[in-house]
């Protein structure tokens, strides 16, 4: 099943790299999914595979927390977000799904989700001097990330 077998790729690909998330569109693959493992040191909770997600309500609280991004290597930033949110998605088998989460999961949904619309993490900082110094401290510049949506 080629559905299946991106699916393992997107993970393998997302382990190899330590990350927690991963959009198909970060692997040169046009298609609404993305996979999100929030605790990879549990192997008792599997990551979550997301197909078409859509998200169907945000909380009214808002969390800052420091996010990176596997497609920018070692730039690390503090983004705001909703804390917590429902999403509906169907899963790898194709069953309609809806999701509670927060927190960090919450978190990483909606940054994967980002990848899927185009958006990168870092246009949603606020802070352009701090963007502009830790991508330069990383070897990128601005012109180097919009080249990467």
């Amino acid at each position: 099943n080629d559905l299946r077998e991106l699916v393992r790729k997107m993970l393998q690909t997302m382990y190899s790299q330590d990350g927690i998330g991963l959009a198909a569109p970060q692997v040169a693959v046009n298609k609404q999914l993305l996979v999100v493992d929030g605790d990879p040191e549990d192997a008792a909770t599997p990551p979550l595979v997301l197909i078409n997600p859509k998200i169907t309500r945000y909380s009214t609280e808002f969390a800052k927390g420091q996010e990176g991004c596997l497609s920018i290597p070692g730039v690390y930033l503090d983004v705001i977000r909703p804390a917590a949110i429902e999403v509906s998605f169907k899963d790898e088998l194709g069953k309609p799904c809806k999701l509670q989460v927060d927190d960090l999961v919450a978190r990483v949904i909606q940054h994967e989700m980002d990848h899927l619309n185009g958006v990168m993490f870092v246009d949603r900082v606020d802070n352009a001097i701090a963007l502009n110094q830790e991508l330069k401290k990383n070897g990128f510049a601005i012109k180097d990330v919009k080249k990467i949506k």
